[in-house]
């Protein structure tokens, strides 16, 4: 018989073997060290990858080799995995050491951190019309503006060259052109806003350095916009620069890339034979003799291709160079670049040289300090205002081919004095003319505080200065090109200087509780800005270097002062219930020394509200839908740019010269009224709202926007003329006074799709976007005529038309026959077959009379496309990526003053390569060869309208990474080889050299006209990035 164990000593055997598995337990719960590598999908290192155990605040960083060490790991924990781009990763670690990890590229960025106006959310959370650009795309373009860049990228963003010269301006519209003056975004770098106005010829966003964003974000609705006020009435892009991070070892990065440019089409101009035979035919179809010399066209041969002569295959370089990384308690990023791009018209180019310095510090757990410094050095080189016979390419597309480069000597050929050629410098002369390019320095700095009070309760104060220098001269020298030549010599000194100091101080609070989160900022920002303008004239009768100084003759010296400022008070509320119902609330009142006493301030508020559907109960994201949300938002903001800084005050010239006595020549100096105060003159208003659907399907693989947007700017400041005996002297903006007038609406549909997919080792993205854009202004008491050309305005906009519409005749094909011509209403006395037939439309009673005059002009056409869009494609295989990225737009009209002037029988310069109508040739789209055109064939017509429409293959870049074991040897962490092509192919059916026609002389009132434009260049380019 057994024994039995006493129960009490059964219970203490049970209560021992409990001890020691416990024991055991927490022996194998004990902490460990992991360590191992993250790579991406190709095997690459990613340096400064997280690598955080989950619930709990223990991290760290990949180092350069994509190697990682961490501490204090229990078996049972899940170490997250993350990096910027990338898809984060989740491991259990169950008792290994040892982790190796892949990471996959996020090209959905599915709830990716937007930069917003003073601050940053998630975009699930966003309710206002924000997009973002991809910075990738930016750096595939060799343009030396950032602005040129954004082509294509995003729905709502329309980008035209004003101007294709290197460091060109270029126009950006947000939803549509906003009212007459200038229409370009606010541009905010890093929390200092940037107006840069309307220039055709130069784009300040050329002296910021593409390579250094890290972000873009666009503001598209008064919604999002409201918060900068009296600046945001054409939208707002935030461009946010690169930084190191905590904890980070120390990056370089080099990018050099290097490209050939060369023009992407020509005019087909007429060679020396044919244009003799053209003019001796329209000489003697006019009843005049054949020119001297012009006997025998055949001697001729080809003659001299002006248009080849002053352009050239041009090099474009761009080199930059990073350095950044991070302690435990502080970070850097410093960068310098050059971009060196010739143009591939002779005497045209543009250099920068950038240097920038972003450092933050942690003063203590709750301070932290940051600084920022860019300073750019650049010079540019340009055709100056494109203008009829104002250029060398002007000159080129017009001069004479029978006149070779140089002369027997030599030296640049003259126009022969013979009675026909008219005295015109050789093009080539002077594009190769000694040229002194403006030179501008330019400085942006920055130095915040950030101190943490509580948890969630933040004060951050930034102050910001600016610094920016000009000088330019235009050096007249003596030369001898026959009657063209000069015998006297002239300089023109220009210099600008311009200072802004800006202080900004916020306070931010944000908690979440229960279901509830709330964000409040409340801000305050005071600005002033302070200019001085200098130009210096004199000529000087001898040759030789010259200078300014007291020995000039008429020396003449203009200065002037400007000054103006900004106080601003603004706040923003986010508030989110169940992280599914948002809103967004701004307000921001803003107080402008550019407006009298009683209108000096401005209030603008917005709200928008948003629903996450997708998060409610009753729908279902298990099936195609990801997501669903609906936002809508209103808002107001200003506009207080295109006025001056004086509009409500009287002004006067102190330096204005009067002719007194008999004696000829003799200039009194004098006083003279340049501006008429209006008191009353205040901000002009834009009111928006929208709405929008953002759904993702297909497990956040395809990503879909669509938005309805209606914007309309109330109280236009507009410069309406006054009469000459007020005794205001004229000029630009002289002779004329700012009134609040007029109403102008754009309002449209955004979409865009974006569908990312893997097969296999292929990863890819392919992504389009369209915009339509409906324009109409009303409420202005009298139309508004612009860019006058042969004595009449090209360009008018009145009450329910669309801006800057092209206005002139109605051309109705070509006289056929005599009988055509009787039969038709009264045009010249010397209109006969094969002139251009005008539409009798109008007469002074309102109806057809007969007579074709000024009374038959008409709307001809607008120059503001119907829509807009752009599209992309982004495809990864193995070590190799591919991008093809394209724009367009559709509906526009061009007015082609280009043609209008190369088929001008007035003029006896070189011509369109064209078959002029003949009896022979009764089929011809040209009208008769006759000289002096006395049908006045070229008069601002339908003729000269054409489709503007065209769609761009902009890039296309394929490019290899070196596997890491390859270039690991040399101490390279990443090494990528590409090459590329811009601009490859356009199709289009208008005739001109490149239907992307931007505004002429910077006006909106001058969109569409066509007057010589800078050829775009196609551009084939290679180039390496690297990483150490």
């Amino acid at each position: 018989m057994k024994k039995r164990i006493p129960k009490r000593i059964e219970s203490l055997f049970k209560l021992i073997c409990l001890l020691f598995f416990c024991k055991t337990t927490y022996v194998q719960a004990q902490s460990i060290s992991v360590k191992g590598k993250i790579t991406d999908d190709k095997g690459t290192p990613l340096l400064g990858a997280s690598v955080v155990i989950k619930n709990k605040n223990t991290g760290t960083t990949a180092d350069f080799d994509g190697n990682y060490s961490i501490n204090t790991v229990d078996s049972n924990d899940v170490l997250l995995f993350s990096y910027v781009g990338y898809a984060n990763k989740e491991v259990n670690v169950n008792g290994q050491s040892i982790i190796d990890v892949n990471l996959e590229p996020d090209l959905q960025a599915l709830d990716e951190v937007i930069v917003v106006g003073y601050g940053a959310e998630r975009r699930s959370q966003l309710t206002g019309a924000v997009a973002t650009v991809n910075t990738e795309a930016l750096n595939r373009n060799t343009s030396a503006s950032l602005d040129n860049t954004l082509q294509g990228l995003a729905a709502g963003i329309s980008v035209t060259n004003n101007n294709a010269t290197p460091g060109g301006g270029v126009s950006v519209r947000i939803r549509g052109a906003g009212g007459v003056n200038n229409s370009e975004p606010l541009y905010v770098v890093d929390g200092f806003p940037i107006s840069v106005g309307s220039n055709e010829n130069s784009s300040p966003l050329s002296l910021i350095n593409p390579q250094d964003i890290e972000s873009i974000s666009v503001l598209k609705d008064a919604a999002s916009a409201a918060i900068y006020g009296t600046r945001a009435a054409n939208g707002v892009i935030l461009i946010t620069t690169k930084r190191g991070r905590f904890g980070q070892k120390g990056i370089v990065s080099v990018n050099v890339k290097t490209g050939l440019q060369a023009v992407a089409k020509k005019l087909d101009l007429m060679d020396a034979q044919t244009f003799v035979e053209f003019t001796n035919t329209s000489s003697q179809n006019a009843g005049f003799a054949i020119p001297p010399g012009f006997d025998n066209p055949a001697s001729f041969g080809k003659g001299t291709d002006w248009i080849e002569t002053i352009t050239r295959v041009a090099p474009v370089t761009d080199l930059q160079a990073s350095f950044s990384g991070g302690g435990e308690n502080g970070n850097y990023f410093l960068s310098l670049g050059q971009f060196e791009q010739e143009g591939i018209v002779i005497g045209t180019s543009f250099k920068r040289i950038t240097a920038r310095l972003n450092a933050d510090q942690k003063v203590s757990k709750k301070l932290t300090t940051g600084a920022s410094v860019a300073v750019t050095r650049s010079k540019q080189n340009s055709l100056g205002r494109v203008r009829l016979n104002n250029t060398a390419l002007s000159f080129a597309t017009l001069f004479y081919p029978t006149i070779p480069v140089f002369d027997e000597n030599g030296n640049y050929a003259p126009t022969p004095a013979n009675g026909f050629y008219k005295p015109q410098v050789n093009p080539l002369f002077r594009a190769e003319g000694p040229r002194f390019p403006p030179i501008q320095h330019n400085l942006l700095g920055n130095v915040s505080l950030k101190y943490d009070i509580i948890s969630g309760l933040q004060f951050k104060t930034t102050g910001y200065y600016t610094f920016e220098n000009t000088v330019s001269e235009n050096f007249g020298r003596i030369f001898d090109l026959g009657a063209a030549g000069s015998t006297e010599q002239s300089i023109l000194k220009r210099q600008f200087t311009g200072t802004t100091v800006l202080l900004e101080n916020i306070v931010s609070y944000n908690f979440n509780k229960n279901n509830h989160s709330v964000g409040l900022l409340l801000g305050q920002s005071v600005q002033d800005r302070k200019s001085e303008s200098l130009q210096v004239t004199g000529d000087y009768p001898r040759e030789g270097n010259v200078v300014i100084n007291e020995q000039a003759d008429n020396l003449r010296v203009n200065n002037r002062i400007d000054e103006n400022s900004l106080l601003s008070y603004f706040g923003k509320l986010n508030y989110s219930f169940r992280d599914k119902y948002l809103m967004t609330a701004i307000i921001r009142r803003d107080g402008s020394s550019r407006f009298g006493s009683e209108n000096k301030w401005g209030t603008f508020p917005s709200i928008s509200l948003g629903w996450r559907i997708s998060e409610e109960d009753f729908i279902s994201t298990d099936g195609m839908l990801s997501s669903l949300k609906i936002r809508g938002g209103w808002g107001q903001v200003g506009y207080d740019d295109g006025i001056g800084n004086y509009a409500f005050s009287a002004t006067v010239n102190q330096d204005f010269n009067y002719p007194f006595g008999n004696q000829e020549g003799v200039i009194t100096t004098g006083s003279a009224v340049t501006g008429i105060p209006n008191p009353n003159i205040q901000w002009e208003v834009v009111t928006q709202y929208s709405i929008g659907i953002d759904a993702d399907f297909l497990d956040n693989r395809l990503n879909v926007v669509a938005e309805y947007y209606d914007k309309t700017q109330d109280k236009m400041l507009i410069r309406v003329p006054i009469s000459a005996v007020t005794g205001v002297s004229s000029g630009s903006n002289q002779g004329s006074l700012s009134q609040n007038i007029g109403a102008l609406t754009n309002k449209g549909f955004e979409f865009s799709i974006n569908y990312t997919g893997k097969i296999g080792e292929l990863t890819y993205s392919v992504g389009a976007n369209v915009t339509t854009i409906n324009n109409k202004i009303t409420d202005v008491p009298a139309p508004i005529n612009a860019f006058n050309f042969g004595g009449n305005n090209l360009t008018r906009t009145e009450n329910n038309r669309s801006l800057g519409e092209f206005f002139g005749f109605v051309a109705d094909g070509i006289f056929q026959n005599q009988a055509e011509v009787d039969a038709h209403a009264t045009q010249n006395e010397g209109t006969a077959p094969g002139d251009i037939r005008f539409v009798d439309i109008s007469g002074p009673d309102g109806v057809p009379d007969g007579v074709i005059n000024n009374d038959d002009r008409t709307f001809i056409g607008s120059p503001i496309p119907e829509f807009t869009y752009g599209f992309n494609i982004n495809l990864n295989y193995r070590n190799f990526d591919f991008s093809l990225q394209g724009n367009g737009v559709s509906g526009n009209k061009i007015f082609n003053l280009t043609k209008l002037n190369l088929i001008d029988n007035n003029r006896s310069e070189n011509k369109l390569n064209f078959i002029p109508w003949s009896p022979e040739n009764p089929n011809s789209q040209f009208p008769r060869a006759i000289a002096n055109d006395p049908n006045n064939n070229i008069r601002n017509s339908s003729y000269f309208v054409e489709d503007g429409s065209f769609t761009r293959i902009k890039i296309i870049e394929l490019g290899y990474s070196i596997p890491q074991n390859t270039i690991k040897k040399i101490g390279m962490s990443q090494m990528r080889v590409f090459g590329g092509v811009q601009n490859p192919f356009t199709f289009t059916d208008y005739s001109g050299v490149d239907p992307e026609v931007g505004n002429a002389r910077g006006s909106n009132l001058a969109a569409g006209i066509d007057y010589f434009v800078y050829p775009i260049a196609r551009v084939f380019s290679m180039g390496v990035n690297m990483k150490f």
